[in-house]
């Protein structure tokens, strides 16, 4: 099962590129650095640092905010919304991975050229508050009609990695569940053992 960490600096239990380093160490497959309130300047140095630490480890990069700015990284891949892929199309030369909320939204991900889906809010979760979780069911609705790999984002942790995988999810994402982690390598190893996938 794919494990992808998704940033939350402000939410972290010790400076980012520490948690960053132990996720990678730890065998999370991806890390999405997520920082949406930074400005472009401070974004792109923390990317860079953030990009070596994964590199270091064999970890890939995926850049949030746009394509644009994953390709002048040089990142593996682009985490995209769905309105910015029906746009702007997708990138040339890495993944597309693109943040889907239906059934509709994912199919035309798939048609668009969407390398990897992200479907959530599965659970509810504390990063967005008050928003309905989607569920299992719409979970396994989207994987069943996907072409592509599709990763279950929101609430999720060991438990719910399970259930995700039962309904065809190729992996998970977290934010606040390896960011507030002591030892992230524990969580990573408990969803994979979970979820009966490695």
């Amino acid at each position: 099962m794919l494990i992808v960490s998704v940033t939350d600096r402000k939410h972290c239990v010790r400076p980012l590129a520490e948690q960053i380093e132990l996720i990678c160490r730890g065998g999370a497959d991806a890390v999405v650095l997520r920082e949406r309130d930074l400005g472009r300047a401070e974004y792109m140095e923390l990317a860079h640092r953030t990009m070596d630490i994964c590199r270091s480890f064999g970890t890939e990069f995926i850049a949030h905010g746009g394509a644009d700015r994953a390709e002048e990284l040089g990142a593996d891949g682009a985490w995209m919304t769905f309105a910015e892929l029906e746009e702007k199309g997708r990138p040339a030369h890495m993944k597309a991975v693109v943040s889907v909320h239906s059934l509709l939204e994912a199919a035309d991900a798939c048609r668009l050229g969407a390398d990897m889906l992200v479907f959530g809010n599965v659970c509810e979760t504390s990063c967005k508050p008050g928003k309905p979780a989607a569920g299992f069911g719409a979970l396994r609705e989207v994987c069943a009609s996907s072409s592509v790999p599709v990763l279950a984002i929101g609430g999720m942790d060991a438990p719910a990695a399970r259930l995700a995988a039962e309904a065809g999810a190729a992996g998970v994402c977290l934010m606040s569940g390896l960011m507030s982690a002591d030892d992230p390598e524990t969580i990573v190893a408990g969803i994979r053992a979970s979820s009966g996938r490695r």
